[in-house]
């Protein structure tokens, strides 16, 4: 056998060299992330089947909060459920909940046409409202339908209005941004367009996604912002882009809810890897939408057509067995040369 440099390679050699090269492609394709599917979330009668839920982590006690038909489910390590609270109580429709200072729980709900914030026991009994204090005139009527809570501060977050509101435990106002002015959006285009996904990253920065516009964003508390994403069929490109997190790693993981995937880019954003795919198989995904991930780098995904939340395991190849694998990829390729 001849390339077309007239050098001669044994058939065997060839054949070996394709086999090691199809072995290695996941590796040199996707980097050092790998994922498997391993349970979703449950209670003794077994898969509770959401639909679209919000979630949250309590990241102190490896719990898991899914919010859904005006109940808050808390789930252990495991993916079990432990407790459930919200449906016999009067605050209002529940929007968003989330682990606040020692074992207080912070609830966000709606009721007569204004959103509440509340701090309520481990219980998820009410001991106090919490009542936004210092808004500017821009955020006067800022209507929250999420809730996140990491150091002491409270990120409050209305989609529709395309709004986030930093504060205190106490409500006090620290800061706020209004999307359309900090993603430099048209100013007519308000009230037409929302934004999707709400989460931090390790640094403090706020992710969230924009649909319309098949873009993926990371906020900085500056207020600078870092937007990717082409809308297209092809690996690495936007359909339906919905929840966004980030790993221990740094890389980012958006849910496209019309590619029934995840995709992952990497601190650089640089396109890694999609996995999930449409299907009734448990490793499958029904249009993932919320997105949600804890200290050990475990992704749980909401999703539609009753399929609740899928829980993945994110894990890294070590970089020195990849370098091994690239210099003894190096080697085979000198080897042919000399033949």
């Amino acid at each position: 056998m001849a390339n077309c440099n007239g050098k001669k390679y044994s058939s065997a050699l060839v054949l070996n060299l394709m086999v090691i090269l199809c072995c290695l492609s996941p590796v040199l394709g996707e980097g050092q992330f790998t994922e498997s599917y391993l349970y979703s979330l449950s209670n003794f009668s077994g898969l509770l089947p959401y639909n679209w839920p919000t979630l949250a982590i309590d990241e102190e006690r490896h719990e898991a909060f899914v919010i859904y038909q005006n109940d808050v489910v808390i789930f252990n390590d495991s993916g079990m459920e432990v407790y459930r609270f919200g449906d016999d109580m009067d605050l209002g429709h529940v929007l968003a909940a989330d682990a606040g200072q020692g074992d207080d729980i912070l609830l966000l709900t709606y009721k007569e046409g204004r959103s509440l914030l509340w701090r309520c026991n481990y219980r998820g009994e009410p001991l106090a409202e919490i009542a936004l204090a210092g808004l500017p005139a821009q955020f006067s009527d800022f209507t929250p339908n999420r809730l996140i809570y990491r150091d002491g501060q409270i990120y409050l977050a209305s989609q529709n209005q395309m709004q986030i509101v930093i504060c205190a435990g106490d409500g006090t106002f620290i800061e706020g941004f209004d999307l359309f002015e900090v993603c430099g959006i048209d100013e007519e285009k308000r009230g037409n367009i929302n934004f999707s996904g709400f989460s931090l990253d390790k640094e403090g920065n706020i992710l969230f996604t924009i649909p319309t516009l098949f873009k993926a964003n990371i906020l900085s508390r500056n207020g600078m912002v870092r937007s990717f994403g082409k809308s297209g069929g092809a690996p690495g490109r936007f359909n339906i882009v919905a929840g966004m997190v980030a790993d221990s790693h740094g890389n980012y993981l958006v849910a496209d809810k019309l590619k029934c995937a995840i995709i992952v880019f990497d601190q650089d954003l640089k396109f890694i890897k999609e996995f999930g795919y449409r299907g009734p198989k448990p490793g499958n995904m029904i249009g993932p939408s919320d997105l949600a991930i804890d200290k050990k780098d475990r992704i749980y995904v909401s999703q539609g057509r009753g399929k609740g939340v899928s829980v993945f395991r994110l894990e890294y190849r070590d970089s020195a067995a990849h370098g091994d694998s690239l210099g003894k990829l190096s080697q085979i390729k000198g080897g042919m040369n000399r033949v």
